[in-house]
């Protein structure tokens, strides 16, 4: 049980972190670029949080996404087990022929 959590937790922590790195960011060809950087100049892109407050909200609206996701998992699992437990009880074989 402890292996399965552990397991779980180290692919939660790799798939956060090639996310955040820039590993699946998308490659502009080189002919396009010209064309989007003259287009794009005219606009105010925000790349970042502007400030200390704005970062916080983020980290704790990730953490409560990953609570939440760990949880429907825990719920679901406990479900399993319960019909698991039902089906060797034989709880849902019925008497007719």
């Amino acid at each position: 049980m402890r292996r399965k959590i552990s397991i779980l937790l180290c692919a939660c922590f790799f798939i956060f972190s090639f996310t955040n790195f820039g590993f699946c960011q998308q490659v502009v060809p080189e002919g396009k670029s010209e064309i989007t950087q003259v287009n794009k100049s005219s606009e105010k892109i925000v790349s970042s949080p502007k400030d200390i407050k704005e970062r916080t909200n983020i980290y704790v609206f990730v953490a409560w996404m990953w609570l939440a996701i760990f949880v429907l998992l825990y719920i679901f699992r406990q479900k399993i087990k319960e019909v698991d437990r039902l089906y060797h009880l034989e709880f849902f074989k019925s008497d007719r022929k």
